[in-house]
């Protein structure tokens, strides 16, 4: 799996975990703008979410998604 590629399926993953109406709120962002940043249709390969987006929605999640692959891909441990 590439890194886009996994970074885009943590993203995923963080949208269905605070929910796409409430992630609409959080980040003023629409539902088909978020889908963008977790797509992986070609056209979308290279849209990322923005980091105040992310940090936004890892406020509103219970689990920080982006962040945890961040740290991943680096060799990092988060704790809790």
């Amino acid at each position: 799996m590439s890194t886009a590629s996994y970074l885009k399926k943590h993203t995923e993953a963080l949208v269905k975990d605070v929910g796409i109406e409430a992630a609409c709120t959080l980040t003023g962002k629409s539902k088909a703008t978020l889908g963008r940043y977790y797509s992986d249709a070609d056209e979308h390969g290279d849209r990322f979410m923005p980091i105040d987006v992310v940090a936004a929605l890892e406020a509103g999640a219970r689990v920080p998604h982006v962040t945890s692959a961040l740290a991943n891909l680096r060799g990092i441990t988060l704790s809790y």
